[in-house]
């Protein structure tokens, strides 16, 4: 009897090995869901495991021998590391962290906390874009406060951050800038964010790391590089009441520092006018004025491929995307026997490839990109049969356009350490632009601009962190400005202040050089002795963070910023030419002042924002008047909040945003200042998103967009229309309200071990 116990004791023993646990929890004993837990082993002979604690805060050990690096991580609280054998469970405590720390990489010498960032950076990850319903970067950035979108139907969205256009916010995707600007500005619904990690946006001049544009602030996309070891699969459909069907997917192999990810998708918009049915599907209507949308439909499809490769202290990757999209504006039928319509189509491509490649030493970095985007937007008109559906170019003057942009960039990058306390940067930029098309002089024309960087962050005691900086560039078209910039940090127990002079410029591009747009609505030329737009940007930050009781955390800041601009390119009269021509001068001045705060609280299952700014865009016409005060003011208030229910599996979102009254200026041919007033209008969305299977692999996202059902925003004064707009007294900003159903599944297959 006592041997058949002895041997059920050991079957136990042997099973209780087998199946040895993580279980992660809270200094207060509570249980951790959905943690990530990584085992890398230490002499690499048995590769590297990534496993997520399930409801009850655990992991199922993995059957392995020898010694493992065990590395925990969940937000709010500090990582995990220690060294263990997987022979037996173990219990791992987390400490809550004293301040929010969230990692960034723009603009920094090396990877830092978001609070040991001398910059004030503000970072939107892939779960609040998967919970807002966001599809591209004007869907998430409309929730910013101090940040404006205007909606062209034909031109896309586009940006005003701190009171300042988007002409000088420079956007980036994994630090290559984004290319083709129309109307001085990047299209943000171009800017698709499935396979998004992160999104940093900084405010403020960054010149000197970027160069041109980079004069109001910078937003950085951050991509997912490479998937968890093994197969990796990825779907993302999404539905949209209002008339969009999305589907995007990954594939991706990680395998002994190889990675190989394919990303590919489509969305599809069959536009929207007022008067549309709350749920509308696709279909045949008549051709009568019912085919006119004021959101014109619009299809777009995208892919990318990336290679990477990491070894201990070197890592290279390849890539190449793609992005097609075309917008169809239909037309009213015309009189008087309203058989025909003149329809455009606005087709625009996109290519980037490019490669990476980084080499880590023991106390220094050395980093290399390069580049090459490829922009292209044809416009085709088309006088179209409506009894027939046929349809036929028309010869009509300026109906058929097409343009093409090109940039090559190549970044050299030195990051090294001298002593403890300075560490020191060295870059060196190739930007070559090209531009061609029918309405650029000789066809082509090409700029290139050659610069080279320095920054230090030179941290003069341990509350105590100063980084100045230099940018120096050499242009072929025009006179590059030298651009300085002084950042200061200080952080003294729970409070921390930041403070920043910095110069930035924004180049006049290709565009206001060389091109002449003479049609039946425009006639400009482009004026090649135009300067660079320099500008100086001063800001103050103070932001106070006490970790509560039970993982809490508290975070108030403020700050208060001026940004003046000097020689702005506008539109001036023609000297010499006939009336109603035009052409680019620098005759304009600009500046914005602004004060923001924000509150932050969060607890373990409460996350609770709130942001307010108040900017005031410089008056023009002020000079002219008796008018005391210079600046227009408008107020931004903007919450999120969410809960967590469920053992951490269902997750509640609302966001909300009050835009204030917006006084805008504008400067017509004949020096006349004009001036409208926007409405005010606040924005309401709400989001549930339900995590299912054990390791949360499916995600489930129903939200309400637009539940204030803004579509028009009134305007006053002078009208804000234009040749997009057709001159009306509104402006777009809404589709109405809508629902919409997003699901997120992920699948990995680990296979094998890794060699390395």
């Amino acid at each position: 009897m006592k041997y058949a116990l002895a041997i059920v004791c050991l079957f136990f023993l042997v099973c209780a090995h087998g199946q040895a646990e993580v279980l992660v929890e809270s200094l207060d004993g509570e249980a951790i869901p959905g943690a990530r837990v990584q085992l890398f082993s230490i002499d690499a002979s048995q590769g590297k495991f990534q496993l997520i604690t399930d409801d009850f805060g655990k992991v199922t050990l993995p059957s392995a021998d020898g010694l493992f690096l065990i590395d925990v991580r969940y937000l709010g609280f500090e990582v995990y590391a220690d060294t263990v054998e997987l022979s037996s469970s173990i219990i791992v405590r987390m400490t809550p962290i004293q301040m929010i720390e969230e990692m960034v990489v723009t603009a920094q010498n090396r990877a830092t906390s978001i609070e040991n960032a001398v910059q004030k950076i503000t970072v939107l990850t892939a779960e609040q874009v998967q919970r807002s319903g966001s599809n591209n970067l004007a869907d998430i950035l409309n929730y910013q406060t101090g940040i404006r979108l205007s909606n062209d139907q034909v031109l896309g969205s586009f940006v005003d951050l701190g009171g300042v256009s988007g002409q000088n916010v420079k956007i980036l995707i994994d630090g290559v800038p984004v290319i083709g600007r129309l109307s001085g500005s990047i299209d943000l619904s171009q800017i698709n964010l499935n396979n998004v990690e992160r999104i940093e946006i900084v405010e403020g001049p960054l010149s000197v790391n970027y160069g041109t544009n980079a004069l109001a602030g910078t937003v950085n996309i951050i991509t997912k590089k490479k998937s968890t070891r093994g197969f990796s699969v990825e779907l993302n459909p999404y539905y949209e009441t209002i008339g969009n069907y999305n589907l995007s997917g990954a594939i991706g192999y990680t395998q002994n520092g190889h990675s190989i990810q394919l990303d590919v998708g489509r969305n599809f918009f069959d536009g929207w006018r007022d008067g549309d049915p709350f749920v509308d599907f696709p279909r045949e209507t008549l051709a009568d004025t019912n085919r006119v949308r004021t959101w014109k439909p619009k299809e777009q499809y995208f892919g990318g491929l990336r290679y990477l490769y990491a070894a201990e202290k070197w890592e290279g990757s390849v890539y190449g995307k793609y992005f097609d999209e075309l917008i169809v504006n239909r037309g009213k039928p015309s009189a008087p026997y309203f058989e025909t319509a003149f329809d455009d189509y606005y087709h625009t491509a996109r290519m980037d490839v490019g490669g990476t490649s980084k080499l880590h030493f023991e106390k220094s970095k050395l980093s290399f990109l390069l580049a090459y985007n490829d922009f292209r937007r044809t416009k085709n008109t088309y006088v179209k049969d409506l009894t027939t559906l046929n349809e036929v170019l028309s010869a009509t003057d300026g109906a058929q356009d097409t343009s093409r942009f090109t940039q090559i960039t190549g970044r050299l990058i030195f990051v090294g350490d001298i002593g403890k306390t300075l560490t020191y940067q060295v870059g060196a930029d190739i930007n070559h632009s090209g531009g061609q098309g029918r309405r650029i002089e000789n066809g082509f024309r090409e700029i290139g601009d050659y610069a080279g960087f320095v920054t230090l962050d030179w941290k003069v005691m341990d509350s105590l962190t100063i980084k100045p900086g230099v940018r120096y560039s050499y242009n072929t078209a025009f006179q590059s400005p030298l651009v300085p910039s002084l950042n200061i940090l200080y952080r003294i127990k729970k409070l921390s202040f930041r403070a920043s002079v910095a110069s930035g410029f924004r180049a006049p591009d290709l565009k206001e050089l060389y091109m002449d747009f003479v049609d039946i609505n425009h006639n400009i030329t482009g004026n090649k002795d135009l300067r660079a737009e320099s500008s100086w940007n001063y800001s103050f930050y103070v932001n106070w963070i006490k970790p509560g009781r039970k993982n809490s955390l508290i975070k108030f800041e403020y700050g208060a910023y001026y940004n003046d601009i000097k020689g702005l390119i506008t539109l001036g009269v023609l000297e010499g030419g006939e009336a109603g021509a035009f052409t680019y001068v620098n005759i304009g001045e600009y500046s914005a002042i602004g004060q923001q705060f924000s509150f932050i609280y969060r607890t373990k299952r409460l996350r609770a924002n709130v942001n307010a700014t108040y900017i005031g865009r410089y008056d023009p016409d002020s000079e002219l008047s008796s008018e005391i005060n210079s600046y227009r003011f408008s107020p931004e208030v903007g919450t999120q909040l969410g809960y967590d229910f469920i053992l951490n599996r269902l997750h509640g979102n609302i966001f909300y945003k009050f835009n204030g009254a917006l006084q805008n200026f504008s400067v017509n041919g004949d020096g006349i200042v004009q001036s409208s007033r926007q409405a005010s209008y606040s924005i309401l969305d709400a989001s549930v998103t339900a995590d299912f299977l054990k390791d949360r692999n499916l995600s489930l996202t129903i939200g309400a967009k637009n539940l204030l059902n803004v579509t028009d925003i009134n305007v006053t004064g002078q009208s804000q229309g234009g040749v997009h707009t057709g001159g009306s007294s509104s402006v777009n900003a809404g589709r109405g309200t809508s629902v919409f159903l997003s699901l997120k599944y992920q699948l990995s297959i680990n296979i094998g071990k890794d060699e390395k």
